[in-house]
């Protein structure tokens, strides 16, 4: 990992420092293994949640009165 961060660094003139790239390269294999459970989990049969796309709530002097 850390030799990929290192040909990133060089290819973005980031010029990070070797702790620096130490700790990227630990981070990252914590993250993997975060990832990795989640990319376990089976959503084949899951149902999405209904609402989280619509657009926000108009405004309270144009809903309809009853």
């Amino acid at each position: 990992m850390e030799e990929e961060i290192r040909r990133l660094s060089a290819r973005y003139g980031w010029d990070l420092s070797d702790e620096e790239i130490q700790r990227i390269a630990t981070e990252t294999v914590a993250q993997e293994k975060v990832l990795d459970r989640l990319r376990q989990v089976d959503l084949a049969q899951t149902r999405p949640i209904m609402g989280i796309f619509k657009s926000p709530l108009a405004s309270t002097g144009k809903r309809r009165r009853k």
